[in-house]
């Protein structure tokens, strides 16, 4: 798998929109999305189309659009505590962000990371 593909964020926010917000100024500083209130709006409109937890304490929040410049998989944890989503507990948000036409060698990286969150012991390894 390409490790270039992913990308570990340390918060110290607890609090999901803060988590996002915090993340959408880095992206947006480190040129991984053109808008931050444009991903902000997308992440917040990818979690009303249905459930993006995948396992207990971890959510999988996915984009795809024109305002993406680059994929990446971000796995952002909290550097002391849990962070608060929905009055539940995280230790892990996983954020795909996928521009559009993307190569198929990372797509097929991307579909392979996907297959490995249905593994259990996967997961934690991630934790």
């Amino acid at each position: 798998m390409n490790e270039s593909l992913f990308y570990e964020i340390k918060t110290t926010n607890t609090m999901y929109q803060d988590v996002i917000e915090e993340i959408g100024s880095q992206l947006k500083k480190d040129q991984y999305i053109q808008s931050e209130s444009v991903f902000i709006e997308e992440v917040h409109e990818r979690e009303q189309h249905g459930n993006i937890e995948i396992f207990p304490e971890v959510i999988l929040p996915h984009i795809q659009s024109e305002n993406i410049l680059k994929t990446k998989i971000f796995l952002i944890k909290n550097e002391t505590n849990h962070m608060n989503w929905h009055d539940q507990s995280l230790k892990l948000i996983i954020l795909l962000n996928l521009k559009p036409q993307e190569d198929q060698a990372v797509l097929q990286d991307i579909q392979a990371f996907m297959r490995n969150l249905a593994d259990e012991d996967f997961v934690e390894s991630l934790l």
